[in-house]
């Protein structure tokens, strides 16, 4: 491709130009848009239209001599096939003498002697902002800044905003109304002194006013900002609600055009002795300009983190229910495939993604999936992120098929992977395998006082491969929202940023995994809802024990488990798992795929 028609070297050129334009060395580009979104909506996929790398997180440094695009361990192999490797440089984070964008600002004007450094601020957290500052040491570097985002300027086929419909939740799958969640927040405001509070993330958005929408993808929310006072909720919307859902929260909840925020934060900003809270990881730069330099803040993270973190009954229900759809469909999908490929068809990557889409889609409640289908066969599935399932790669005999998918299923979000073998496994394969499941058991069946962090369990589920020399490069476990985002806070189960308790009533997933590059990979993962457990002894503290209970509920491969390998406590642990299974989702399937099925958990009749 020339670069005459190639668009994004034309964008590439242009903003080279509008570098020079606007005084600045360098110009960040990151992955997030305006609410911080793992998933940017379309129009604000800027990362992507300047660089090519479509992975959900990494972020880009453009600069007069070329860009650099930082990306974690999950899109080491990814980030080389997507972008032009002649204009960009891939930070591969993770590996000896790599660097963080933050790293390599320092870098640069150690070099130069200063930097001006341009920036959005709207798609910029306050916490992000803090970081680039503290990067930049001398007084003659500068963080600029620049509104409108300068990629819109040359991006020439940007789509338009969605303006989707918005829709509300029943009581029975929230288990709590919008005006309780809204009193319980106002109550926290009032004990930390806040006189106002700003969300800027959708998914808290979402989940305090009860409502869903569709404008990004995967994830079942709606662009918007809430602002909450003393008196008043105000949420800025680029859709309104149904009139049936603003006459439910017509008390609580006002709604006005989203264009408004920003003259509604300034006229919030003028009240005399004003404390608002806002949050640095979860709010923009762009909206703590809107404010004056003086308004007292409230910089912790904000009351609706946990609460939402935290389901209640109703909505562990809700996912539970989901989890059994989402399984059930999954299960026909394997089953249709383990048919095709014992009739001697050819499958694809792409072909067997449809085949499961079409599988959820058949399950009551259905709205969505919860992210791309992870559909990778053989050396793919070393690319722990691969998310274009090829209609080009086949199924192949002896190779592993690697499928990390979910459903957003009315009041629950799935999430779970497993690995299967495409014919006769090798014995490595099954070695491996074994070795993975281990450690997905080990976390599976741990019990743990309060207070315990996800940091304390990664290292115990991945002892058993690094005694062998092994690790993987993401983190064990991230939080689940209930009919939300895919990957929530504040919880994980990670070796850094997870020194947050476990608490009941999180979701979290389990899914250690192995990756090879040529030869594929493995990952084993369920979502767990973390839940007290009374038939422990008293703890000496007097703290409660926690245990995870399992809301995923499909078998593993059979194929590939290797007894022999198995301790007795997790064979145990295995048997009763696919007697649960057997026992909860047996009834959802008939004919071929119930024979299936019971195959499938060693069952006999």
């Amino acid at each position: 491709m020339t670069q005459a028609t190639d668009p994004i070297a034309s964008r590439l050129d242009a903003l080279s130009q509008l570098l020079a334009d606007h005084g600045v060395d360098a110009y960040i580009v990151p992955s997030s848009d305006a609410h911080l979104n793992e998933y940017a909506t379309a129009y604000q996929r800027r990362r992507q239209a300047i660089s090519g790398f479509s992975g959900s997180a990494g972020d880009v440094l453009w600069t007069a001599s070329g860009g650099h695009l930082f990306v974690d361990s999950r899109y080491h192999l990814q980030a080389e096939q997507d972008v032009d490797t002649s204009r960009f440089r891939v930070h591969k984070i993770g590996l000896a003498d790599a660097h963080t964008l933050t790293e390599w600002l320092t870098e640069m004007e150690s070099e130069h002697g200063s930097l001006r450094v341009g920036y959005d601020p709207f798609v910029t957290s306050i916490e992000t902002y803090q970081a680039y500052v503290k990067a930049l040491k001398s007084a003659d570097s500068a963080l600029v800044p620049i509104t409108p985002n300068l990629v819109d300027a040359v991006w020439e086929d940007q789509p338009a905003p969605l303006a989707q419909s918005i829709y509300s939740l029943p009581d029975e799958v929230t288990g709590r109304t919008a005006a309780e969640k809204v009193a319980d927040v106002r109550a926290q405001m009032q004990e930390a002194g806040a006189d106002a509070l700003i969300l800027t993330k959708l998914d808290e958005i979402a989940w305090i006013t009860n409502l869903r929408g569709s404008d990004v993808p995967y994830n079942p929310v709606f662009e918007a900002y809430l602002v909450l006072d003393r008196q008043q909720a105000t949420c800025f919307t680029r859709a309104m609600p149904s009139a049936d859902a603003r006459d439910a929260l017509a008390p609580h909840i006002d709604f006005q055009p989203y264009d408004a925020y920003a003259d509604a934060v300034r006229r919030l900003g003028q009240t005399p002795n004003l404390t608002v809270w806002l949050d640095t990881s979860a709010s923009t730069m762009g909206t703590r300009l809107l404010l004056p330099d003086d308004c007292k803040l409230i910089d912790t993270r904000n009351p609706v983190v946990l609460a939402k973190a935290m389901k209640n009954d109703a909505e562990i229900a809700s996912s539970r229910n989901a989890h059994y759809h989402a399984a059930t469909a999954k299960i026909r999908s394997l089953a249709r495939l383990d048919r095709m490929i014992a009739a001697g068809q050819s499958v694809s990557e792409y072909g067997y993604a449809e085949m499961l889409r079409e599988e959820y889609a058949s399950e009551e409640g259905f709205c969505d999936l919860s992210f791309t289908t992870i559909a990778a066969a053989g050396p793919n599935g070393a690319i722990v992120h691969y998310s274009s399932a090829s209609p080009d790669v086949m199924l192949q005999h002896g190779e592993l098929f690697l499928v990390d998918s979910g459903a957003q299923v009315l009041g629950g979000t799935t999430d779970d992977t497993r690995t299967v073998s495409i014919g006769a496994p090798t014995d490595r394969q099954r070695q491996i395998y074994t070795l993975v499941l281990r450690c997905h058991i080990r976390l599976a069946q741990q019990k743990f006082p309060e207070g315990t962090t996800g940091l304390v369990l990664d290292a115990l589920t991945r002892s058993l491969l690094w005694n062998q020399g092994m690790d993987f490069g993401h983190g064990t476990g991230h939080g689940v929202g209930a009919f939300l985002n895919v990957h929530e806070g504040p919880q994980r189960i990670a070796s850094r940023g997870s020194d947050e308790p476990l608490r009941p009533g999180m979701i979290v997933s389990n899914e250690p995994g192995y990756y090879e590059e040529g030869w594929g990979g493995i990952r084993i993962e369920n979502l767990y809802v973390v839940m007290p457990d009374d038939d422990m002894p008293p703890h000496m503290s007097g703290k409660r024990w926690l245990q995870l209970e399992p809301l995923t509920l499909i078998p593993f491969d059979q194929r590939l488990i290797d007894w022999e390998q198995l301790a007795a406590d997790e064979q145990a642990w295995l048997l009763r798992y696919h007697q649960r299974v057997w026992d909860t989702i047996a009834p959802m399937l008939s004919g071929e795929d119930q024979d299936w099925l019971r195959d499938a958990c060693a069952l006999g009749d």
